[in-house]
């Protein structure tokens, strides 16, 4: 720039007709000069240089056009502009219009735009440019035509895009739609044959939507900004797309590949920011499963398996694959025992474990008390459905930890068991049970047999002493002895 080098000069060390100030400011203008020229701020939000492009209608509404929504010919005959409006575009001489090539919209009035009547004007046209406006869709498909090569849609509302747009625009060899508000594609855009460019960046795409076609050389080597394309959905905010549909895809090969999981469902419920790890979640629910699939993908959180055949869970504890699955669902299974958890790494970092509707009768209430306690992450424990039964010990240990842990058994109300002794059988709430209910059976007998021995044995002496008497009386005054006595050698 011709002012560096006047700058370096005065402000160089050995000179002194300048103040230090001065220098300084002078500098601080320089800096500024080169800045300028590689960022740019529209309605005042910043864009950076690598986002910048065709701000042909930046500041349209200064434009003396913009007050009654007049167009304008600019640079060479074949060029049209025009501000917030068309309202002069029938004044022109017709032969003039029709021979347009370059149209460019700025502050497009409708919220919608009809490729066919709007366009109806121009048969040669070659560039269209719409920016900055309220648009929100297209009326109808571009019809066919024959000149049009470049189109660029950028800065406006346009929210919905259907893939056939553009298909019967024969030359087109450019489509640019950045800085829309383009949510989601139904498919790649079926474009000419010759086409070269499209450009979707800056736009709130939703990444669970199927973007794949992305990854396919084919259909995405076409999107040349494809590398630049951020989600903006809750999910994946921030997330390169890129990035989401490659694991996306390793994820389904992966699961599809494996016969364990051939008939299940992977999919990606989020990746964590900075490190961009992905984490799963796999479905396999309803598959009649007799037992745990023995390899499930690294990174898996979260685990399906309701409504299966399952008669175990020893893979929480030997599996190596299950290390880091820290939320299960076994609901509606054939489960009848967890010890085989007691004292094991899984149980004592597991965030969620629901078990309802098994064959459990009874847990390790101990080893899930030290467990529970041990495990800072452990959020949800379901354990309703279950044929509990109510044994003295038992029952009054699981009820004090279903009160303990009562914001992590969350369905600890519907917990019931089955008295053993009562007749007929009967469920009762865990919660609501004391220790005289099911610590004593609820009909004693009456009399018990150790009664009924001593009513015998205090007969027997009863009866001793009245012979002892009756024999006493008759020797002292009829001097006769018992006749045992007289039988005795």
């Amino acid at each position: 720039m011709p002012s560096v080098a006047p700058a370096a000069f005065v402000c160089s060390p050995g000179t002194r007709s300048l103040s230090l100030e001065w220098c300084s400011s002078l500098l601080l203008i320089m800096l500024l000069t080169l800045f300028r020229g590689s960022v740019r701020f529209v309605n005042g939000e910043y864009i950076p240089h690598s986002h910048q492009h065709n701000f042909t209608c930046v500041d349209w509404q200064r434009a003396p056009e913009a007050a009654v929504g007049n167009c304008t010919r600019y640079g060479r005959f074949g060029a049209l502009r025009c501000y917030g409006g068309v309202n002069n575009l029938l004044a022109l001489p017709e032969q003039k219009v029709h021979r347009l090539e370059d149209i460019i919209f700025c502050g497009w009035p409708e919220r919608t735009f009809n490729p066919v009547t709007d366009l109806q004007l121009f048969p040669k046209i070659r560039s269209l440019i719409i920016e900055y406006s309220e648009m929100r869709e297209f009326v109808f498909d571009f019809p066919e035509m024959f000149y049009l090569q470049s189109i660029n849609i950028s800065w406006t509302n346009l929210s919905q895009i259907n893939a056939r747009t553009f298909k019967r625009v024969h030359a087109l060899r450019i489509v640019d739609l950045r800085w829309n508000k383009l949510v989601q594609l139904d498919g790649p855009l079926l474009l000419p044959r010759y086409f070269e460019k499209l450009y979707l960046a800056g736009n709130p795409w939703n990444c669970t939507r199927n973007f794949k076609w992305l990854l396919i050389p084919e259909k995405g080597a076409m999107v040349v900004d494809r590398d630049e394309i951020i989600c903006q959905d809750k999910k994946y905010k921030e997330r390169h797309m890129m990035t989401v549909m490659n694991y996306k895809v390793m994820l389904r090969t992966e699961c599809q590949t494996h016969e364990d999981l051939q008939n299940c469902t992977c999919t990606m419920h989020h990746i964590i920011p900075k490190t961009y790890i992905p984490l799963y979640t796999i479905n396999c629910s309803n598959l009649q499963f007799r037992a745990m699939p023995n390899y499930i993908p690294a990174n898996t959180t979260t685990v399906y398996l309701n409504d299966n055949e399952i008669t175990d869970v020893l893979p929480l504890r030997n599996n190596p694959h299950y290390r880091h699955v820290v939320d299960i669902y076994l609901d509606n299974n054939r489960i009848e025992s967890i010890d085989v958890l007691e004292g094991g790494y899984w149980f004592e970092h597991f965030r969620l474990l629901s078990l309802r509707g098994n064959h459990l009768q009874k847990v390790p209430v101990y080893a899930l008390d030290n467990a529970l306690d041990d495990n800072i992450d452990a959020n949800l424990l379901l354990l309703s459905g279950n044929p509990w039964q109510c044994t003295c010990i038992f029952t009054m240990r699981f009820r004090e930890i279903l009160m303990k842990y009562n914001e992590i058994t969350r369905d600890a109300t519907n917990i019931t068991c089955t008295y053993k002794h009562s007749n007929p059988v009967r469920r009762a709430n865990v919660l609501m049970l004391t220790r005289e209910d099911v610590c004593k059976p609820e009909e004693e007998p009456k009399i018990y047999p150790l009664d009924m021995l001593n009513i015998v044995l205090a007969l027997l002496i009863v009866l001793i002493l009245s012979k002892l008497a009756y024999d006493y009386y008759h020797y002292k005054y009829y001097g006769r002895v018992p006749w045992i006595v007289m039988k005795l050698p």
